[in-house]
């Protein structure tokens, strides 16, 4: 069994109007999605992160990572990851659009290996004795008080126990003042049994994260997501010192190395790796061995994804140690449902894994096409 065919797909999806988060307007949804043949008929498919110009992944793929892939075995996933890291780690090439795009390569190898073996994708990574996963749904995004409140009750009555919001305004939005606020309205929407993160998309410097945490701990907050930019870990060390409240990122990292840092200094008490960004299934994997030795929580996270990247992140959950919650999108996103048939849904903050080979839904692409830019 060899891979002997490669085929992707640019998609956009643009929004009427802008959601609304701490990092700025966010217009359309985009994503490239990886196809891989092998010379037996058996096609896998993964998703590259490309939250900006996604033909530079698809470029990747083709021009970079693709002479590393054909011809080999499926099988050996684990070995040609280190291959492609290896031929470009050398050159600085280890973050950013390349390994978005080796993401999904090895999604699409894992997907060709489950099918192979005729069994659901968790289960050929090695899963975790679980088929359902508990998640937080997200997200309540920034908007006026009355309909923060609004959507936190409509998602709290479709049975959500735990879901996440967004704050980071800015000034001229009332800043991390008016965030206070909504944390107060949201907490006042969702009642005392329900867990609630908090997603600041690096808004905020260490000094003003530490005079948010004092002013919202009273409101029993699970935990809060990149209060500063992803790079900052001393930002982090400084903040977790003054709040009891848990620390989370990980959605802008890349491999095992953008980890290790994080995970040897204590700065973070939730890990929150992207399938999609982070190196695929390979990569997801390795870095829940990181997690489960220092002790700390596992969250994959998805986002504005492709509905491959939230089935894929949803696989993953289903194999890693230390799994605390997979977020689970309940946004109207139009490229979530590109499947011939609905992604699961959650049901009491719960999601079932499905059981067919592989990632367990088939493309439509019909619907595919719709979105397509190249």
């Amino acid at each position: 069994m060899r891979i002997a065919k490669l085929e992707t797909y640019v998609l956009e999806a643009r929004l009427e109007k802008p959601i609304l988060f701490g990092i700025g307007p966010y217009a359309a949804f985009t994503a490239t999605l990886v196809e891989l043949t092998t010379d037996d008929g058996i096609t896998g498919v993964g998703e590259c992160i490309a939250r900006r110009a996604p033909r530079v992944t698809d470029t990747v793929l083709r021009d970079l990572l693709w002479p590393v892939v054909q011809g080999r075995d499926p099988r050996d996933a684990g070995g040609i990851w280190d291959d492609e890291m290896r031929l470009l780690r050398g050159w600085g090439h280890y973050r950013g659009f390349v390994q978005e795009a080796m993401s999904g390569v090895d999604q699409a190898l894992w997907d060709i290996v489950a099918q192979a073996q005729g069994v659901p994708l968790y289960k050929a990574l090695g899963g975790a004795g679980r088929d359902r996963v508990p998640v937080y749904g997200s997200s309540v995004y920034i908007a006026d008080l009355d309909t923060m409140q609004s959507e936190t009750r409509e998602q709290v009555e479709k049975g959500h126990v735990a879901l996440k919001m967004k704050c980071g305004r800015s000034a001229d939005l009332g800043g991390f003042r008016m965030d206070i606020e909504s944390v107060r309205a949201v907490r006042e929407a969702a009642g005392p049994g329900v867990e609630i993160g908090i997603d600041v998309n690096g808004a905020y410097d260490a000094a003003t994260a530490i005079r948010f945490c004092d002013a919202i701990e009273r409101h029993d907050i699970t935990f809060l997501e990149e209060p500063v930019y992803p790079d900052d870990i001393d930002g982090y060390e400084q903040i977790r010192r003054h709040t009891t409240i848990g620390l989370a990122c990980g959605e802008s990292e890349f491999g095992v190395f953008g980890f290790r840092e994080l995970l040897r200094r204590r700065a973070v008490d939730i890990i929150q790796p992207d399938v999609a960004r982070v190196g695929g299934f390979t990569a997801g994997m390795r870095v829940s061995a990181l997690v489960h030795a220092h002790n700390v929580r596992y969250a994959p996270h998805t986002g504005f994804s492709c509905g491959v990247a939230q089935l894929a992140s949803l696989h993953l959950a289903a194999a890693v140690s230390g799994l605390w919650k997979a977020e689970w999108m309940w946004i109207d996103n139009p490229l979530a449902e590109l499947f011939t048939e609905p992604l699961p849904k959650a049901t009491k903050g719960v999601v079932a894994v499905p059981r067919r080979p592989g990632l367990g839904l088939e493309l439509d692409k019909k619907k595919i096409a719709k979105y397509r830019l190249t």
